[in-house]
């Protein structure tokens, strides 16, 4: 019996879209649109709660501040301000037209990649310019939605940077970071083999790259020399996400779950990649999972110390067949001598799934004894065997040019048409990092009650040294007049020796056979108490 026959209208209302599709009462094409569609307006729901719950907390924080409500007033108006400039800079129209085309630097089956300025920034990037009616055509509308919508949400080292993105007229715009380093497969061509300490490094970025997908739940599908850019530094970064299978619960933070049952994707069947790099469970149809990214790292691990693929092949089937056989095809060449541990890690990666070196995790290839001597913690601070060498941040000296085929900027005649197939595809770095501008504002409630805590401990000082400061003059002042009242003394004792002298001198004769008629103390305190009286009386 049909299922569309087994649901009742009563006891149900909606048919699933999957029942929908299976019984072909809808295209695939309409059940993307309705996929996308949801999943947008789920995001856009989503913004607006966390807007709120944000709003609620800076409301929170400002009333629970202990400054007074004046300063609270001013913070208020502080915050408003930037949330209002904020709001203007999102607001800003994104156009193909801001700027211009200095080189066409790549081209592929969608379309190309332009090296762009900024017109009003001067800024340089790379933008790739896709058409929609090949993306239609040939069915990739999820995978280039999805790729889009990885690159605006991912936050890695070792991602590519996606700056903006939006549809105008006919075309699709990724804005991107400029890689003025070129990709790793013109490095090999002017290197031909990389030492092994060389191979390691690069083989090493390219993991992490690798890890970093892998923990969201993605594969790549299509790492090789030709996706791995090499930035100013010499550092490398992945690129080109279009073939990659990009997991539904990637960003489940920006997702309402009304499907707590669904199960995450591990697995997958399609037949997608490049002969020389792709993995063969995936050329015999089988279910593969991220083991299928580990053997493309094994593949370029050999062409990097040998100076090309194990199953190279002018013809590509030929390379597909050496692949699904590869056990009968691959070997080490002997002309060219490399450590047992690079080949134990190469033959631990180019081998059956279910026995592949990191299928339990990327940690396996990292224990693994050839990268003995990396510090995974800090592998950014390793210098690079390679550092670019350019004339300005605009050089393409490591980059194929390609000639002008049509013009860089799409027909004003259609410039306003929106494709339902994309829509919500525009995006803006600052726009969609809402946290960074709630962040931002927390900040500055902190440094608020920083600085009014600030003031109040100077106060406080302030306070505590001006009391500290007047009991030293008290005491400076009684110290004062004790040094006067000693010195009175010391002026008194002084004059009385000296009459005392005197006198003694006068009537020494007098002196010499009766007793003195006083003592010298009772002499000198009669002296100093007659003086002193003396001096009161004049005071």
């Amino acid at each position: 019996m049909n299922n569309l026959e087994n649901i009742s209208n009563s006891n149900i209302t909606e048919i699933p879209l999957e029942i929908l599709l299976k019984e072909k009462k809808i295209s695939k094409l309409t059940y993307d649109k309705v996929l996308l569609g949801q999943k947008y307006i789920e995001r856009k729901y989503n913004i607006i709660k966390i807007k709120k719950i944000e709003k609620e907390i800076i409301n929170e924080k400002i009333t629970n501040l202990n400054i007074p409500t004046e300063e609270k007033i001013n913070l208020n108006k502080e915050i408003e301000l930037k949330q209002k400039k904020s709001l203007e800079k999102k607001r800003e129209k994104l156009t193909i037209f801001n700027y211009e085309s200095l080189s066409i630097i790549g081209r592929g089956s969608f379309g190309e990649i332009h090296l762009c300025r900024n017109k009003k920034t001067k800024e340089i990037v790379a933008i790739k310019k896709i058409k929609k009616d090949l993306v239609k055509e040939k069915n990739q509308i999820k995978n280039t939605r999805d790729e889009q919508y990885f690159l605006s949400k991912i936050k890695s080292p070792w991602i590519i940077k996606l700056k903006s993105s939006f549809q105008e007229g006919a075309y699709l715009y990724l804005i991107m970071e400029f890689l003025i380093g070129g990709d790793l497969m013109n490095l090999l061509i002017e290197k031909n083999t990389l030492k092994e300490n060389e191979a390691k490094f690069y083989a090493c970025e390219i993991l992490l790259a690798i890890e970093s997908l892998h923990k969201l739940n993605c594969i790549h599908r299509d790492i090789k020399p030709e996706n791995i850019l090499i930035d100013k530094n010499g550092h490398i970064k992945l690129c080109d996400f279009g073939l990659s299978k990009i997991s539904d619960n990637i960003f489940k933070e920006d997702l309402i779950d009304y499907n707590s049952n669904k199960k995450k994707h591990n697995k997958t069947y399609s037949c997608v990649g490049t002969a020389n790099y792709v993995a063969p469970e995936i050329l015999l149809e089988k279910e593969y999972g991220k083991e299928v990214d580990l053997w493309s790292l094994g593949i370029i691990l050999f062409e990097m110390l040998f100076g090309y693929a194990p199953f190279n092949s002018s013809k590509s089937y030929e390379v597909c067949y050496k692949v699904k056989n590869y056990i009968e095809y691959f070997s080490f060449p002997s002309n060219i001598k490399i450590s047992n541990n690079a080949k134990d890690l190469i033959n631990k990666l180019l081998c059956e799934p279910e026995k592949r070196l990191g299928k339990n995790g990327i940690k396996e290839i990292k224990d693994h004894p050839f990268f003995n001597d990396i510090n995974w913690n800090n592998v950014k601070e390793i210098k690079p065997p390679f550092i670019p060498k350019v004339k300005n941040d605009y050089d393409t000296k490591y980059f194929n040019n390609f000639k002008y085929i049509e013009s860089f900027y799409p027909d004003k005649k259609n410039i306003k048409k929106k494709d339902s197939e994309f829509i919500g595809y525009t995006f803006k770095e600052d726009e969609n990092d809402d946290s960074s501008d709630f962040i931002s504002v927390i900040q500055i409630i902190k440094d608020k009650e920083n600085e009014f805590n600030k003031k109040k401990e100077i106060e406080k000082i302030c306070n505590v040294s001006k009391t500290e400061n007047d009991q030293n003059f008290d005491i400076e002042d009684n110290n004062n007049i004790s040094n006067n009242n000693n010195n009175i003394m010391k002026s008194n004792t002084n004059t009385f020796k000296n009459k005392k002298v005197s006198q003694n001198n006068n009537n020494n004769d007098k002196s010499k056979n009766g007793k003195k008629r006083f003592s010298f103390i009772n002499d000198f305190w009669s002296y100093f108490h007659t003086d002193n009286q003396k001096n009161k009386s004049k005071e």
